[in-house]
């Protein structure tokens, strides 16, 4: 008489314990991966397969048999309980289940260094080196707490990863056996675990019985031809990959205590164990994400008008100024990552399983980034459009600094559907003042600056010299903006105490004016007017600077 194949004695293991199954049998695809095909065709509202609760392993199971390790996640307990069901072999009941599972089970915490380069700048490599270390450590604790009967030498590192991995890559959620639980916890579900997941599949759970008692059936939802793969549908719990996690960094910002307050007061949150960290996927860009990053970019004029908001809403927009810097650094972000991605080179032909799951997931993170970069460009597009808009309207918010929390509803008043004239191309330099843009209008000072500044070194100079400039003139198209935002600085030093940082601050503008503008009047007198280059007037310049521009390429925000 043959002996029976581990397989075959695990299907009999199934038949021997209630569980049934008809129409199916278990193969291999190309890449190696172990599917469920039909062997007959499977007819729509038919139940192909049922498999008793008695057959899963459960967190339940695995801390009645080590009540000890009390201290240990559900995970970690369940992995020892499966590594010592496997060390006795036939003499475990489960033996028959545990016999057909993979003796390698390649994921992430299994690569090599080789493996690895294939999650190379992606969020999963960060992950699984950070939950590998963690595991180590939770590995050596382990073995501390092993019952006295339970020998070390039986629990090896690569033997823990196995079993975790077992879970990580196998497991269900423990209320498909008790839909009243409430948590989390975790269940190997012999059979239905061999079923692979595709999206949108047509199935159905039946749940059947109590808990010690009943079983789960698969129904299918459509008819299944012969000799085609029956597929599961696990919902989310297999697309935790299928995002890309961001977590804006706050850590350099001399503001950063502020501002983290400010998210607090607001309640802008993730709603994740980390509340900075988000998840961006195809169809969906988190609404929190762009309040934190709002906030992120707060100059230190905003952040001091924000600094006691509790009103998420009015994150919804700060200002001009803030939005443009937003989207200008949101874009930065995701492009830093797209690029991260598809800079590493990779052979993509005569590559095992893993290798070439771990390429679609690449192209799946690729395609995220691709697909929120333009989402953001369309964002940035609309923006300058309603700039433009407002700029042809002469239309300027009523109180400066022009922010939604000093104007209350003017901002949400505006029209965020503007269409353009056909033809009409607006790109961002055209609706901000640039020191390009003034000197186009002005060649004797465009010749003066020409002659003694470096454009890109000295930038933050030629601007404050061409506000300056340009403030000087009765018709000047930025003359609204210069009012308001003179009348508001007035308003506001005459209430101001003043402070040690803003007299030392003061005295490093006059050490730089003294040291070029009395130089410039004596060289070009009728340009440099000291009654319009007045050391104020470099105050005032400063002020605009700090408070009103944006950077790449450096430009003020007149609305």
């Amino acid at each position: 008489m043959l002996q029976e194949t581990a397989m075959e004695t695990y299907l009999n293991w199934i038949k021997a314990n209630g569980g049934t199954f008809k129409k199916i049998e278990f193969k291999h695809d190309s890449l190696g991966v172990g599917c469920v095909y039909t062997t007959q065709t499977v007819q729509e509202d038919e139940n192909f397969a049922t498999v008793p609760f008695k057959l899963c392993i459960t967190e339940n199971l695995a801390r009645k048999a080590l009540p000890d390790l009390g201290s240990f996640s559900g995970r970690i307990v369940q992995t020892l309980y499966l590594l010592l069901q496997r060390h006795s072999r036939e003499d475990s009941f489960y033996w028959p289940y545990i016999n057909i599972l993979p003796k390698v089970i390649k994921t992430p915490l299994v690569f090599d260094d080789h493996d690895m380069r294939f999650i190379q700048n992606t969020n999963l490599e960060s992950t699984t080196r950070e939950r590998k270390a963690a595991l180590f450590l939770d590995f050596e604790k382990l073995l501390e707490h092993l019952p006295e009967e339970i020998d070390k030498n039986d629990i090896t590192w690569e033997d823990f990863l196995w079993g975790y991995s077992v879970f990580s890559s196998r497991s269900f959620p423990y209320t498909l056996i008790d839909p009243t639980f409430e948590g989390s916890s975790e269940v190997l579900f012999p059979l239905v675990d061999a079923l692979n997941h595709k999206p949108n599949t047509k199935i159905t759970w039946s749940r059947n019985g109590d808990p010690e008692t009943g079983s789960l059936s698969f129904v299918a939802g459509q008819a299944i031809n012969a000799g085609e793969e029956i597929f599961n549908n696990y919902g989310p719990k297999y697309n935790e990959f299928d995002h890309v996690a961001v977590k804006p960094n706050f850590s350099q910002d001399p503001n950063q205590e502020t501002k983290l307050n400010i998210l607090k007061q607001c309640q802008v949150s993730s709603d994740n164990a980390d509340p900075l960290v988000f998840y961006f996927h195809r169809n969906n860009m988190p609404r929190a994400f762009f309040k934190l990053m709002r906030v992120l970019v707060m100059n230190s004029l905003e952040t001091e008008h924000y600094a006691m908001c509790t009103d998420g809403n009015l994150l919804d927009f700060v200002g001009y100024r803030n939005e443009i810097t937003m989207i200008s650094m949101t874009l930065s972000l995701f492009k830093s990552k797209l690029y991260a991605l598809k800079s590493v080179q990779l052979e993509k032909e005569h590559i095992p399983y893993w290798q070439t799951f771990a390429l679609m997931y690449r192209a799946g993170q690729e395609d995220i980034l691709d697909i929120t970069i333009k989402k953001v460009e369309e964002m940035k597009h609309s923006l300058i459009q309603q700039m433009h808009q407002e700029e042809k309207e002469d239309k300027i918010a009523p109180c400066a600094p022009f922010l939604s929390i000093v104007n209350p509803l003017y901002f949400q008043q505006q029209d965020s559907s503007i269409e353009l004239t056909s033809n009409e191309f607006v790109t961002l330099d055209t609706v901000v003042m640039t020191a390009k843009r003034v000197l186009n209008n002005d060649a004797t000072f465009a010749a003066i600056i020409s002659e003694n500044f470096e454009p890109e070194e000295e930038a933050d100079i030629i601007m404050m010299l061409c506000l300056v400039r340009e403030n000087s003139k009765p018709d000047s198209r930025f003359r609204r903006f210069f009012d308001r935002v003179t009348a508001a600085q007035s308003n506001s030093v005459t209430s101001a105490p003043a402070t040690d940082a803003a007299a030392e601050d003061r005295a490093e503008l006059k050490e730089m004016y003294d040291s070029m503008i009395p130089a410039f009047h004596e060289a070009y007198p009728d340009v440099f007017d000291l009654k319009v280059f007045s050391f104020e007037a470099f105050v005032w310049a400063d002020m605009i600077l700090n408070s009103y521009s944006i950077e790449n390429p450096l430009a003020i925000v007149p609305l």
